[in-house]
């Protein structure tokens, strides 16, 4: 290992930079973050500026696709790349007579609950598939949208390996089975 180097921060140069604290170091000078509202009143006032803010951004950016889901009698909900896995196992699966649909989120935040709900909570619509690159982040925002209306199953990988699209079929078929 190389000689550790002790990097100076010039304090008037850079008056961001936290710098740490040392005794005998001038406690004016220390580099504390901290709220910019420091009294409740301003502080209250603020939040209440950034929930407006939260509500205008829920009410308005939801996106979300829904790709063959008019029929299905399983919905597929995917996010970002894995979606594209799982179109390509919907066009598969759709050619060999199985009804599957693909709900796609295109903001994962403000989550498009209704809109899930909507679409899968349809009489033809038997249970819904989440399937994911990690350990199920949006499963409870599905499970929350469908509020108990349909089973859901979940299929995620972990360690960046994509599921396959045949891995994706062959859940759905399992799946099919028991419905």
């Amino acid at each position: 290992m190389p000689e550790m180097v002790d990097f100076k921060i010039d304090p008037e140069k850079k008056p961001w930079a936290c710098t740490g604290w040392q005794p005998g170091d001038d406690p004016a000078k220390r580099g504390v973050i901290n709220s910019i509202y420091i009294d409740t009143e301003s502080l209250s006032v603020h939040n209440d500026r950034l929930q407006k803010v939260y509500r205008e951004i829920e009410a308005n950016e939801k996106k979300w696709e829904c790709y063959k889901t008019e029929d299905a009698d399983i919905v597929i909900t995917a996010f970002g790349t894995v979606a594209r896995v799982c179109k390509t196992a919907v066009d598969e699966l759709r050619a060999e007579g199985v009804k599957v649909g693909l709900f796609r989120p295109i903001s994962v935040w403000p989550f498009p609950s209704e809109a899930l709900a909507e679409t899968a909570l349809q009489d033809h619509v038997k249970a819904v598939l989440d399937v994911e690159l990690n350990e199920g982040q949006m499963l409870q925002d599905v499970k929350l949208a469908l509020n108990g209306g349909k089973p859901v199953d979940f299929f995620g990988h972990l360690g960046s390996e994509f599921p396959t699209v045949d891995e994706v079929k062959a859940k759905i078929k399992e799946m099919k089975e028991g419905i």
